[in-house]
């Protein structure tokens, strides 16, 4: 219930690979945790992984995690923070573990060895894919983890027409490549109720002349 609709379109959809191209702090990462948590803590669940670009991005989705494993009362050991051993470099990391014995894992920077990561069914999570020093070859690791029945989520704010993200969303469209296909607008956010979820959160009054100046601000 706490979900806006385009939060759970977006956690609904089990393609292998999905993408979605979409406006800022709209709370994609925030409802894609809550469907980590429960898929971790399944007992036929799986491991997720999730990659931004860097510490901050990390840590907000493992407490994202553990905050809805709270919410919905699952049984989840605290937050561990340790070091990922990568082939290049030693990277800070964070995770949640279940007591189903799935974990999500957080990484603070993006991994050269993901290939050798994804296990059967586990999931991987791409935060900001537009902002990443190499999105191409994170997706050659990303697709590895079908292969054993896992699956591949990416999102991301634009970064320019000439940035690879914007590359991807082009070949999805142009039909080279079958990938399920998100687009949220502000717009299409503030339909569903994403302003008025801002006023509940922040004990504002709504009102739609609110909401407009809201916008109107935001964008100028």
């Amino acid at each position: 219930p706490v979900l806006l609709l385009y939060q759970q379109k977006w956690i609904e959809d089990r393609s292998p690979i999905k993408i979605c191209e979409k406006s800022r702090r709209i709370g994609i990462s925030w409802a894609d945790a809550a469907d980590s948590a429960l898929e971790a803590a399944r007992a036929n669940g799986c491991d997720s992984w999730y990659v931004g670009y860097n510490k901050e991005m990390a840590e907000q989705y493992i407490e994202d995690v553990a905050f809805w494993a709270s919410s919905y009362h699952l049984a989840a050991i605290a937050v561990e923070e340790f070091v990922f051993e990568d082939e290049s470099k030693d990277i800070l990391a964070f995770r949640v573990r279940f007591a189903s014995g799935h974990k999500v894992t957080a990484l603070s920077s993006r991994p050269s060895n993901l290939r050798s990561k994804g296990k059967r069914g586990d999931r991987l999570r791409l935060d900001e894919a537009a902002f990443h020093d190499d999105l191409p070859q994170l997706l050659k690791a990303a697709i590895a983890f079908t292969m054993w029945g896992g699956c591949v989520a990416i999102w991301s704010t634009h970064n320019g027409i000439d940035n690879e993200f914007n590359k991807l969303i082009e070949e999805i469209k142009a039909g080279d490549r079958n990938y399920s296909h998100h687009k949220i607008t502000l717009d299409d956010a503030l339909a569903d109720g994403l302003y008025k979820r801002i006023c509940l959160v922040s004990g504002k009054q709504w009102s739609l002349e609110g909401e407009l100046a809201w916008r109107s601000q935001l964008y100028s």
